[in-house]
């Protein structure tokens, strides 16, 4: 196949899941939701556009000398094309990274620094989002509801704080203290099993280069991905505020945590229709609210920010667009001063 082909293919697949998810997209619904909080949606796309922004400049923060070639807004455009795409395809967060180091390239961006701050953006992203998990979850188990948990769920969450704190730690010291890198592998493997652990280990030794060459940029990323996830909790604690519930910050953050792992393990369905309104249902009754015109009302708003956001990236993604094609003008010498 080639690489037009594919090309085509690509876009064919995140067409069919952006109109899949539309179709499944309950419109009037969503509609009456949105009659019922009236402006007070607004406050949601400000929280989810901060939240992108901190994440921009997470990513920024890793950029190292492509710094330079290209601005803050531009990035912003670019990273959330790249979610989109990642959001709507069955590749999930591989597929959109690729598109964002390959939506770097007219800014001059070198191919290898792109792949690897997209890289090291993730993986801070990935890593600071364990960090809060592990807080909210011993937040929860150190309160009043954690009593009222079944023994089983209870030992499972102390279970499952054990296997991401191991993880965590594990990873950290390897890329800080570890003189072992990944082993080596053949270039060009052929089995399909070869190629992802090729690319894997390539993966790895991009992060703890990128690591070596400055850590404090990391560090500087790992803080940025952080305030990005605090500040996008925020959305679920406004839209029970909304709903008339007494919650706090910290519901919203174990919610949105919590929910975060029911999408990543349904990452393959495009758009995570129906997994993510289950993550839902499932965390509200672990906080000790069951009643299901609640949850049907947090999916709805939430998809409602979703859809909004995806008309934003389609418009980002023209402005690149008309951008990259001002850019090869220039550099072709078609542009006349």
């Amino acid at each position: 196949m080639s690489k037009k082909t594919l090309k085509v293919v690509l876009v064919l697949i995140i067409v069919g899941s952006i109109a899949v998810f539309l179709y499944n997209t309950d419109l009037q619904a969503t509609k009456q939701e949105l009659h019922t909080i009236g402006g007070k949606f607004f406050y949601l796309l400000g929280i989810t556009f901060l939240a992108y922004v901190f994440g921009t400049l997470s990513w920024y923060a890793c950029l190292g000398e492509g710094r330079k070639k290209i601005g803050i807004l531009q990035l912003f455009a670019v990273r959330q094309v790249g979610e989109t795409v990642g959001q709507f395809n069955p590749t999930s967060v591989v597929g959109g990274d690729l598109y964002k180091a390959e939506l770097l390239k007219p800014y001059g961006m070198r191919k290898e620094l792109a792949l690897q701050s997209v890289a090291t953006a993730r993986i801070t992203i990935v890593l600071s989002q364990i960090l809060l998990l592990l807080f909210a979850c011993g937040w929860l188990l150190g309160t009043d509801a954690a009593t009222n948990l079944p023994p089983s769920m209870k030992w499972g969450a102390y279970g499952i704080v054990g296997v991401l704190m191991g993880i965590k730690l594990s990873f950290l010291y390897w890329l800080m203290f570890s003189k072992k890198n990944p082993a080596p592998a053949a270039e060009h493997p052929s089995s399909l099993f070869g190629r992802l652990r090729y690319q894997l280990q390539k993966l790895l030794a991009d992060i703890r280069t990128a690591y070596r060459q400055s850590p404090k940029q990391f560090w500087l990323s790992y803080l940025l991905a952080a305030i990005h996830w605090i500040i996008g909790s925020l959305e679920f604690y406004l839209i029970l505020i909304f709903l008339g519930f007494a919650v706090t910050p910290l519901h919203g953050l174990l919610l949105d945590m919590g929910v975060i792992i029911f999408k990543s393990a349904g990452a393959f369905v495009p758009g995570q229709l129906g997994v993510e309104e289950f993550g839902n249902k499932m965390m509200l009754q672990l906080i000790g609210i069951a009643a299901g015109s609640v949850w049907i009302s947090a999916s709805i708003l939430r998809r409602s920010r979703q859809l909004s956001w995806l008309i934003i990236g389609f418009i980002l993604y023209l402005f690149l667009r008309k951008n990259t094609q001002a850019k090869s003008a220039f550099s072709n010498g078609n542009i006349i001063c």
